[in-house]
Protein backbone atom coordinates (compact mmCIF):
# COMPACT_ATOMS: atom_id res chain seq x y z
CA UNK A 1 0.00 0.00 0.00
CA UNK A 2 1.60 3.35 -1.22
CA UNK A 3 2.47 5.48 2.31
CA UNK A 4 0.26 8.89 2.54
CA UNK A 5 2.30 11.89 3.70
CA UNK A 6 0.87 13.50 6.39
CA UNK A 7 1.61 16.73 7.96
CA UNK A 8 0.95 18.94 10.91
CA UNK A 9 0.88 22.86 10.32
CA UNK A 10 1.54 24.88 14.22
CA UNK A 11 1.32 28.80 13.67
CA UNK A 12 3.28 30.14 16.91
CA UNK A 13 3.54 33.74 18.41
CA UNK A 14 4.50 35.04 21.39
CA UNK A 15 4.03 31.53 22.63
CA UNK A 16 7.60 30.34 24.17
CA UNK A 17 5.53 29.13 27.56
CA UNK A 18 3.69 26.41 26.32
CA UNK A 19 5.11 25.60 22.44
CA UNK A 20 8.04 23.16 23.25
CA UNK A 21 5.40 20.99 25.44
CA UNK A 22 3.30 20.90 22.45
CA UNK A 23 6.05 19.76 20.24
CA UNK A 24 7.52 17.12 23.33
CA UNK A 25 4.44 16.04 22.42
CA UNK A 26 4.09 15.10 19.03
CA UNK A 27 7.88 13.97 18.88
CA UNK A 28 5.99 11.21 21.41
CA UNK A 29 3.13 9.99 19.13
CA UNK A 30 2.61 6.39 19.00
CA UNK A 31 2.35 6.82 14.63
CA UNK A 32 5.56 8.30 13.28
CA UNK A 33 4.85 8.79 9.44
CA UNK A 34 3.80 12.65 10.48
CA UNK A 35 6.19 15.57 9.16
CA UNK A 36 5.86 19.15 11.37
CA UNK A 37 5.78 22.47 9.81
CA UNK A 38 6.45 25.42 12.04
CA UNK A 39 5.81 28.95 11.82
CA UNK A 40 6.74 32.29 13.67
CA UNK A 41 3.86 35.13 13.44
CA UNK A 42 6.47 37.89 14.61
CA UNK A 43 6.95 37.04 17.98
CA UNK A 44 9.09 38.95 20.28
CA UNK A 45 9.38 36.67 23.00
CA UNK A 46 11.64 33.24 22.38
CA UNK A 47 9.44 31.32 20.32
CA UNK A 48 11.23 31.91 17.12
CA UNK A 49 14.35 30.82 18.72
CA UNK A 50 12.59 27.81 19.55
CA UNK A 51 11.13 26.64 16.39
CA UNK A 52 14.06 26.81 15.12
CA UNK A 53 16.42 24.50 17.39
CA UNK A 54 13.90 22.27 17.02
CA UNK A 55 13.86 22.01 13.08
CA UNK A 56 17.92 22.27 13.42
CA UNK A 57 18.02 19.02 15.91
CA UNK A 58 14.93 17.41 14.18
CA UNK A 59 15.63 18.04 10.15
CA UNK A 60 13.84 14.87 8.79
CA UNK A 61 10.52 15.67 10.90
CA UNK A 62 10.58 19.25 11.17
CA UNK A 63 10.33 22.28 8.37
CA UNK A 64 10.83 25.94 9.61
CA UNK A 65 8.95 28.24 7.36
CA UNK A 66 9.21 32.14 6.72
CA UNK A 67 6.28 34.24 5.18
CA UNK A 68 8.29 37.07 5.78
CA UNK A 69 5.24 39.39 6.43
CA UNK A 70 3.18 39.63 9.71
CA UNK A 71 -0.07 38.02 9.95
CA UNK A 72 -1.30 39.50 12.84
CA UNK A 73 -4.67 36.49 13.44
CA UNK A 74 -4.03 32.55 13.46
CA UNK A 75 -6.63 32.65 11.09
CA UNK A 76 -4.62 34.42 7.97
CA UNK A 77 -1.65 32.27 9.64
CA UNK A 78 -2.76 28.54 9.08
CA UNK A 79 -4.57 29.81 5.52
CA UNK A 80 -0.82 30.99 4.26
CA UNK A 81 0.09 27.54 5.84
CA UNK A 82 -2.01 25.34 4.05
CA UNK A 83 -1.00 26.86 0.85
CA UNK A 84 2.70 25.67 1.73
CA UNK A 85 1.82 22.18 2.58
CA UNK A 86 0.98 19.64 -0.74
CA UNK A 87 0.63 16.52 2.15
CA UNK A 88 -1.96 13.85 1.09
CA UNK A 89 -3.56 14.71 4.58
CA UNK A 90 -2.88 17.48 7.16
CA UNK A 91 -3.89 18.31 10.69
CA UNK A 92 -3.88 21.36 12.65
CA UNK A 93 -1.46 22.21 15.86
CA UNK A 94 -1.97 25.11 18.34
CA UNK A 95 1.37 26.00 20.13
CA UNK A 96 -0.49 26.00 23.70
CA UNK A 97 -2.02 22.66 23.59
CA UNK A 98 -0.40 19.13 24.23
CA UNK A 99 -1.45 16.29 22.11
CA UNK A 100 -2.36 12.76 23.83
CA UNK A 101 0.11 9.98 22.55
CA UNK A 102 -1.99 8.10 20.17
CA UNK A 103 -4.01 11.19 18.89
CA UNK A 104 -2.42 10.94 15.63
CA UNK A 105 -2.63 7.15 15.12
CA UNK A 106 -6.48 7.50 16.08
CA UNK A 107 -6.79 10.87 13.67
CA UNK A 108 -5.32 8.67 10.67
CA UNK A 109 -7.11 5.82 11.19
CA UNK A 110 -10.33 7.40 11.15
CA UNK A 111 -9.39 9.37 8.41
CA UNK A 112 -8.39 6.18 6.00
CA UNK A 113 -11.69 4.38 7.23
CA UNK A 114 -13.57 7.49 5.89
CA UNK A 115 -11.37 7.62 2.84
CA UNK A 116 -11.63 4.20 2.21
CA UNK A 117 -15.54 4.43 2.38
CA UNK A 118 -16.25 7.74 0.46
CA UNK A 119 -12.95 7.87 -2.38
CA UNK A 120 -10.43 9.86 -2.13
CA UNK A 121 -12.24 12.68 -3.97
CA UNK A 122 -14.56 13.37 -1.51
CA UNK A 123 -13.53 16.33 1.50
CA UNK A 124 -13.33 14.30 4.74
CA UNK A 125 -12.73 16.38 7.92
CA UNK A 126 -11.56 14.03 11.28
CA UNK A 127 -11.75 16.10 14.68
CA UNK A 128 -12.03 14.65 17.92
CA UNK A 129 -13.05 15.54 21.21
CA UNK A 130 -10.65 17.46 23.62
CA UNK A 131 -9.72 17.92 27.91
CA UNK A 132 -10.10 21.45 29.07
CA UNK A 133 -7.45 22.34 31.14
CA UNK A 134 -5.76 25.24 33.17
CA UNK A 135 -2.11 26.64 32.38
CA UNK A 136 -0.74 23.67 33.91
CA UNK A 137 -2.83 21.06 32.67
CA UNK A 138 -5.03 20.10 35.19
CA UNK A 139 -8.50 19.58 34.45
CA UNK A 140 -11.25 21.73 33.83
CA UNK A 141 -13.81 19.52 32.02
CA UNK A 142 -12.69 16.19 30.39
CA UNK A 143 -15.07 17.05 27.34
CA UNK A 144 -14.68 20.34 25.66
CA UNK A 145 -17.99 19.46 23.49
CA UNK A 146 -19.70 18.70 26.30
CA UNK A 147 -18.43 21.73 28.91
CA UNK A 148 -20.00 23.71 25.81
CA UNK A 149 -22.87 21.81 25.17
CA UNK A 150 -22.24 20.74 21.17
CA UNK A 151 -24.18 19.23 19.23
CA UNK A 152 -22.40 16.34 17.22
CA UNK A 153 -25.25 14.37 16.66
CA UNK A 154 -25.00 15.28 12.78
CA UNK A 155 -23.54 17.98 10.65
CA UNK A 156 -25.64 20.56 8.36
CA UNK A 157 -23.32 23.05 6.97
CA UNK A 158 -26.05 25.83 7.79
CA UNK A 159 -26.08 24.70 11.38
CA UNK A 160 -22.34 25.03 11.14
CA UNK A 161 -22.41 28.50 9.78
CA UNK A 162 -24.50 29.94 12.40
CA UNK A 163 -22.25 28.11 15.18
CA UNK A 164 -18.65 26.45 14.91
CA UNK A 165 -18.40 23.01 16.91
CA UNK A 166 -14.77 22.05 15.10
CA UNK A 167 -11.84 23.24 16.91
CA UNK A 168 -8.73 23.42 14.58
CA UNK A 169 -6.07 21.71 17.17
CA UNK A 170 -8.47 19.13 17.14
CA UNK A 171 -8.69 18.03 13.57
CA UNK A 172 -7.27 16.82 10.49
CA UNK A 173 -9.14 16.89 6.85
CA UNK A 174 -7.04 15.44 3.57
CA UNK A 175 -5.95 16.94 -0.06
CA UNK A 176 -9.80 17.18 -1.64
CA UNK A 177 -10.87 19.31 1.64
CA UNK A 178 -7.59 21.37 1.50
CA UNK A 179 -7.81 22.18 -1.88
CA UNK A 180 -11.70 23.01 -2.45
CA UNK A 181 -11.58 25.07 0.65
CA UNK A 182 -8.82 26.65 -0.52
CA UNK A 183 -10.87 28.27 -3.47
CA UNK A 184 -11.54 30.56 -0.87
CA UNK A 185 -12.50 33.56 -1.98
CA UNK A 186 -12.34 36.12 0.70
CA UNK A 187 -10.08 34.60 3.52
CA UNK A 188 -9.88 37.80 5.33
CA UNK A 189 -13.64 37.57 5.60
CA UNK A 190 -13.99 34.09 7.30
CA UNK A 191 -13.84 33.59 11.20
CA UNK A 192 -11.22 30.92 11.62
CA UNK A 193 -10.14 28.42 9.47
CA UNK A 194 -11.76 25.60 11.31
CA UNK A 195 -14.84 27.36 11.04
CA UNK A 196 -13.98 27.36 7.06
CA UNK A 197 -12.94 24.00 6.80
CA UNK A 198 -16.24 22.47 8.68
CA UNK A 199 -19.16 24.14 6.54
CA UNK A 200 -16.78 23.21 3.45
CA UNK A 201 -16.86 19.73 4.79
CA UNK A 202 -20.35 19.61 6.09
CA UNK A 203 -21.82 20.67 2.71
CA UNK A 204 -19.56 18.92 0.17
CA UNK A 205 -17.94 16.05 2.34
CA UNK A 206 -18.00 14.57 5.52
CA UNK A 207 -17.31 15.19 8.60
CA UNK A 208 -16.44 12.54 11.22
CA UNK A 209 -16.55 13.33 15.15
CA UNK A 210 -14.64 10.83 17.67
CA UNK A 211 -16.20 11.10 20.97
CA UNK A 212 -12.69 10.73 22.82
CA UNK A 213 -10.15 13.54 23.94
CA UNK A 214 -7.13 13.47 21.90
CA UNK A 215 -5.54 16.41 23.59
CA UNK A 216 -5.54 18.86 25.90
CA UNK A 217 -6.80 22.17 25.12
CA UNK A 218 -5.01 24.37 27.48
CA UNK A 219 -6.55 27.78 28.69
CA UNK A 220 -4.34 30.46 30.30
CA UNK A 221 -5.64 33.67 29.42
CA UNK A 222 -4.57 34.56 26.03
CA UNK A 223 -6.01 32.06 23.89
CA UNK A 224 -7.21 32.76 20.43
CA UNK A 225 -10.57 31.40 20.95
CA UNK A 226 -10.55 29.40 24.26
CA UNK A 227 -13.21 27.14 25.63
CA UNK A 228 -16.40 28.39 27.34
CA UNK A 229 -19.57 26.95 29.71
CA UNK A 230 -21.80 27.81 28.03
CA UNK A 231 -24.57 26.77 30.32
CA UNK A 232 -23.48 28.32 32.73
CA UNK A 233 -25.67 31.36 34.09
CA UNK A 234 -22.31 33.51 34.19
CA UNK A 235 -21.59 33.06 30.74
CA UNK A 236 -25.44 34.00 29.90
CA UNK A 237 -25.40 37.14 32.06
CA UNK A 238 -21.89 38.66 30.75
CA UNK A 239 -23.74 37.64 27.05
CA UNK A 240 -26.86 39.67 27.66
CA UNK A 241 -24.02 42.79 28.92
CA UNK A 242 -22.16 42.45 25.92
CA UNK A 243 -24.94 42.57 23.35
CA UNK A 244 -23.30 44.75 21.47
CA UNK A 245 -20.82 41.99 20.91
CA UNK A 246 -23.21 39.47 20.21
CA UNK A 247 -24.58 41.39 17.28
CA UNK A 248 -20.82 41.89 16.34
CA UNK A 249 -20.58 38.18 16.30
CA UNK A 250 -23.34 37.42 14.04
CA UNK A 251 -22.37 40.52 11.41
CA UNK A 252 -19.29 38.16 10.90
CA UNK A 253 -20.67 35.01 10.48
CA UNK A 254 -23.14 36.94 8.21
CA UNK A 255 -19.81 37.76 6.23
CA UNK A 256 -18.32 34.67 6.54
CA UNK A 257 -21.79 32.72 4.86
CA UNK A 258 -21.60 35.73 2.25
CA UNK A 259 -18.41 34.48 0.83
CA UNK A 260 -19.37 30.79 1.03
CA UNK A 261 -22.18 31.66 -1.02
CA UNK A 262 -20.01 33.62 -3.58
CA UNK A 263 -16.96 31.20 -3.68
CA UNK A 264 -19.56 28.12 -4.22
CA UNK A 265 -22.18 29.53 -5.91
CA UNK A 266 -21.39 27.29 -8.99
CA UNK A 267 -21.87 24.07 -6.88
CA UNK A 268 -24.70 25.25 -4.68
CA UNK A 269 -28.27 23.69 -4.22
CA UNK A 270 -31.45 26.04 -5.10
CA UNK A 271 -32.01 25.31 -1.34
CA UNK A 272 -28.79 26.10 -0.28
CA UNK A 273 -29.17 29.87 -2.39
CA UNK A 274 -32.46 30.41 -0.33
CA UNK A 275 -31.28 29.59 2.91
CA UNK A 276 -27.88 31.60 2.07
CA UNK A 277 -29.52 34.57 1.13
CA UNK A 278 -32.08 34.72 3.65
CA UNK A 279 -29.06 34.29 6.63
CA UNK A 280 -26.70 37.29 4.83
CA UNK A 281 -29.33 39.76 5.07
CA UNK A 282 -28.71 42.66 7.58
CA UNK A 283 -31.48 41.31 9.31
CA UNK A 284 -32.87 37.89 8.89
CA UNK A 285 -35.57 38.33 11.08
CA UNK A 286 -37.16 36.00 13.72
CA UNK A 287 -39.56 33.95 10.76
CA UNK A 288 -36.32 32.77 9.55
CA UNK A 289 -34.51 31.93 12.47
CA UNK A 290 -37.86 29.40 13.57
CA UNK A 291 -37.90 28.08 10.44
CA UNK A 292 -34.47 26.42 10.82
CA UNK A 293 -34.66 26.08 14.88
CA UNK A 294 -33.52 22.85 14.37
CA UNK A 295 -29.97 23.91 13.21
CA UNK A 296 -29.82 25.88 15.99
CA UNK A 297 -28.66 24.46 19.15
CA UNK A 298 -29.46 25.91 22.49
CA UNK A 299 -32.81 28.22 22.96
CA UNK A 300 -30.51 30.90 24.30
CA UNK A 301 -28.66 31.01 20.85
CA UNK A 302 -31.98 30.65 19.14
CA UNK A 303 -33.58 34.04 20.84
CA UNK A 304 -30.45 35.93 20.28
CA UNK A 305 -30.64 35.45 16.67
CA UNK A 306 -34.17 36.42 16.81
CA UNK A 307 -33.58 38.87 18.96
CA UNK A 308 -30.58 40.32 17.15
CA UNK A 309 -30.00 38.87 13.52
Amino acid sequence: MQELSVEILLAAYNGEAFVREQIESILAQTDASWHLTVSDDGSQDGTAAILDAYAARYPQKIRRVRAGRRFGCARDHFFWLMRQCDADYIAFSDQDDVFYPHKMETLMRAMRDAQARLGEQTPILVFSDQTVTDARLETIAPSLMRYQKQDVARFDYRGILMQNVVTGGAMMINRALSELAGRCAAPSETIMHDWWLAAVAARFGEIVYIDEPLCAYRQHGDNSVGAKDVGSMAYVLRMLGQLRAVRGALVRKKAQARVFRQTYADRLREEDLRFLDGFVRGHSGPAFYLRHRALIHGGFRLAGMMLLG
